[in-house]
């Protein structure tokens, strides 16, 4: 694992997460985790996932630079954590819409094919979920 881009996960999986739990059309599914309310219900800080996001975070390391499962790891278990949501498919557009701009935000020369692997997977989620959610 490179330090580089275990860090750039980090930074686009918690960028990622302040624009989609305030999103108007999806935000409502990522609310239904927060830790705790806060005083705008629509616009939770990033601390109330704060539990959540490592697990995301360690998601994307084992997608993209091979990191491992320990003993001590939950499985990832994404379709039917995700069936439990009901998301209809207009969310499933929508989150890989905001996390293919977040994807460009961070994009540059330095990052290029790690980048391109992100979207791929990104890709790659996006048909399993549409073939099996719907």
């Amino acid at each position: 694992m490179t330090d580089k881009n275990a860090q750039l996960i980090h930074e686009i999986t918690y960028s990622f997460y302040e624009v989609a739990t305030k999103d108007f059309l999806i935000g409502y599914q990522f609310r239904k985790i927060q830790e705790f309310k806060s005083s705008d219900p629509l616009s939770p800080p990033i601390e109330a996932f704060k539990n959540h996001l490592p697990r995301i975070e360690k998601f994307w390391r084992v997608q993209l630079i091979g990191e491992r499962l320990t003993k001590e790891d939950q499985r990832f278990d994404l379709i039917n954590i995700h069936k439990s949501l009901n998301p209809n498919k207009g969310e499933v557009l929508r989150w890989v819409k905001l996390f293919n701009e977040t994807l460009d935000q961070y994009e540059d020369d330095s990052n290029r094919d790690f980048i391109k692997l992100w979207r791929k997977k990104v890709s790659e989620f996006e048909k399993r979920f549409l073939t099996f959610l719907f």
